[in-house]
């Protein structure tokens, strides 16, 4: 038993620390959706005060969150761009508020 005893606890540990690595892996990507998402919705917020009459759309599972600007043609707009719809715009920065 006296042999034993280092081999199985060498064993045990690398089983162990296998486990804890996998919870680690789990646990951050859990922390960057959260992050994503909140960062998302916080450039969703922002957009739709910048663009009051757009549909703003948040894009958390983007690469970079971002949000998604739908903005309706005007009344006044050719058949070809009523037709095609209204402008689109991605964006994951806009300009701040307290910018001049």
């Amino acid at each position: 038993m006296q042999h034993c005893l280092p081999d199985w606890t060498e064993w045990k540990t690398r089983i162990v620390m296998e486990v804890v690595d996998k919870q680690t892996a789990s646990l951050v990507e859990q922390w960057k959706n959260e992050d994503n998402a909140v960062v998302a919705e916080e450039l969703s917020r922002k957009a739709q005060e910048l663009f009051p009459s757009s549909t703003v759309t948040p894009l958390p599972h983007a690469v970079v969150p971002s949000v998604l600007i739908e903005t309706a043609p005007p009344a006044d707009a050719s058949e070809a761009m009523q037709v095609l719809g209204s402008g689109l715009r991605i964006t994951y920065q806009l300009p701040s508020s307290e910018e001049p």
